[in-house]
């Protein structure tokens, strides 16, 4: 990994920020859980952890991030209403806060997004838009929608009181696992990397920091070994929550947090989605559970622990979790 770049105050949040999201989201939602994995831990020999953000209102960190950025907003801005792009879960996150707080909200996702997330978002009162091929166009047909209508467009990715709010989940586990030696976090364009990275670079510098991804949805792990955005094809995952091109905000996120990325094949992302099931009886989509494919997979060399693994996002179609069970059987 090349030399640190210092942390640009424009894009890392600072740790106050991060704490005082903390106290905007204490009312409305508990830590999430740590959970230790037997399995894990005796195969590694090393104590392994899964902090368990899919049992967060909406199924994953998002609503954290989500959450902040409404609570920040004037009277008059929630008014007006707030607009967003996600591949799912960032939208469940904006619904869940847009109800929060009464605020009109549109999202744009991908025609591709899981139904069980677009069910979702309508469900909370918020207009869904799909008609975009991927991910980055419903980003750019929203960001014109909130240009033309002089509204707030919530990126999912960027923002310092959106990566504020997912900096709480370092803020907790720093409490929960005070010896935290190692975290393996779920990166797509880096938010949730981000945050984490502003808590722990600030608090833990000691914790080693690992991004892992699918090799489909790579963007920021490309991006990081050339030095430069590297535009990425767009293929399809069952990692669909970390699909999309990354930006020079989300490359510096990177830079300055990730000690190292960790790539899993599709292969291996539906193997592992199939053994939580069967093994934990939970149901991850692929973006939840590309963190636990990377260590059991041998991505990650393990040394000491505690090694904590983030496992965010439940809403995976149940067709798709079906399929991984019948085409990977015990």
């Amino acid at each position: 990994m090349p030399t640190r770049p210092s942390p640009d105050p424009h894009i890392i949040p600072a740790i106050a920020a991060v704490r005082t999201a903390a106290d905007r989201l204490r009312p409305v939602m508990a830590p999430s859980r740590v959970v230790r994995s037997d399995l894990l831990s005796e195969t590694f020999g090393v104590e392994v952890l899964f902090k368990m953000e899919l049992e967060n209102p909406t199924g994953s960190f998002k609503v954290r991030g989500a959450y902040n950025v409404l609570a920040g907003l004037t009277d008059e801005e929630r008014a007006s209403g707030v607009v967003a792009s996600s591949a799912g879960n960032h939208g469940l996150g904006v619904a869940y806060a847009a109800k929060a707080f009464n605020t009109p909200a549109t999202l744009y996702v991908p025609t591709t997004a899981p139904q069980v997330k677009k069910d979702g978002i309508r469900a909370l009162g918020t207009t869904v838009n799909d008609d975009a091929a991927d991910y980055d166009a419903a980003m750019l047909v929203a960001k014109a929608h909130a240009a033309r209508e002089g509204i707030r467009f919530i990126n999912p990715c960027v923002g310092l009181d959106l990566l504020a709010g997912q900096g709480t989940v370092a803020l907790e586990l720093l409490e929960q696992v005070p010896q935290l030696h190692t975290v393996v976090i779920c990166t797509g364009g880096g938010g949730l990397l981000g945050g984490m990275g502003a808590v722990l670079r600030a608090l833990a510098p000691h914790v080693r920091i690992v991004g892992a991804q699918s090799v489909e949805t790579s963007a920021m792990a490309q991006s990081l070994a050339a030095g430069r955005v590297i535009d990425t094809v767009v293929t399809p995952t069952l990692a669909d929550g970390l699909a999309g091109q990354i930006d020079a905000d989300a490359l510096h996120i990177g830079q300055y947090c990730a000690d190292e990325m960790a790539l899993v094949s599709e292969v291996q992302l539906g193997e592992t989605i199939a053994w939580l099931h069967r093994t934990t009886g939970l149901a991850v989509e692929g973006a939840g559970a590309v963190t636990v494919a990377a260590l059991r997979h041998g991505k990650i060399s393990v040394s000491e622990g505690p090694i904590v693994l983030l496992v965010s996002g439940r809403n995976i179609d149940p067709a798709t979790l079906q399929a991984q069970l019948d085409h990977y059987p015990a």
